[in-house]
């Protein structure tokens, strides 16, 4: 038997970015029996068409993660795939999300918002902590949409690149496509967070609208 593959897929528009995220997977320990690589892709017309242009490679585990993600907690993938062999039924797991939608479709404005991420923004870092579940005694709680800064899924499932043809709510719509092929999403109940997320200034407020309401139309 050969090693499985655990493939990090990101959509990269600045090299930068991509090589510290690079670096940081490179100093992950690697459970014994897979091997980790990364599949960078360039030129993306969406986030949903880049991330399906992963689908049809071998792979156990694919995390789809943000240029901007740098991973800081190097025992992340043997949690990971601990978690994934304990509940067969958890389909993809993120490191932030909601357990209630509110009817708007926006996430961080949910009920029961959980999980934990250091967020850099105008060179200040700040921890991220969302504490729901956080008391349970669990190791994930079910979600019904994570963050798109980290999506890591056992199952194929393709993304709405027809519907989202852009670069917003494509994360929550896998999410919910991921329940509709009937399996759940989870975010892990984490003691210390797993990543830096670098946020950048800039946002589209015209676009996230439009991709807002097709959401809500499509999934609410």
């Amino acid at each position: 038997m050969g090693l499985q593959r655990i493939l990090f897929v990101m959509c990269v528009n600045d090299e930068a970015l991509f090589q510290q995220a690079q670096r940081q997977i490179a100093n992950l320990l690697v459970p014994p029996g897979f091997k980790v690589e990364v599949y960078d892709v360039r030129g993306a017309k969406s986030m949903a068409s880049g991330y399906n242009g992963a689908l049809n490679l071998e792979a156990a585990y694919r995390v789809y993660i943000h240029q901007d993600t740098f991973l800081i907690h190097r025992g992340m993938l043997y949690d990971l795939i601990q978690l994934f062999e304990q509940h067969p039924q958890l389909g993809m797991i993120g490191l932030a999300g909601c357990v209630e939608l509110p009817a708007n479709g926006i996430w961080w404005e949910g009920n029961r918002l959980v999980g934990q991420v250091i967020e850099h923004r105008r060179e200040v870092y700040q921890l991220l902590r969302f504490d729901h579940g956080t008391l349970e005694s669990t190791d994930y709680v079910e979600v019904q949409a994570i963050d798109g800064l980290f999506m890591a899924t056992r199952v194929n499932i393709p993304w709405r690149d027809d519907i989202f043809d852009g670069f917003h709510f494509y994360d929550s719509a896998h999410s919910k496509e991921i329940e509709l092929a009937g399996y759940k999403v989870g975010v892990p109940v984490l003691q210390s967070p797993w990543c830096i997320h670098y946020n950048g200034d800039e946002f589209d407020q015209v676009s996230y609208e439009r991709y807002r309401q097709l959401f809500v139309r499509q999934y609410m």
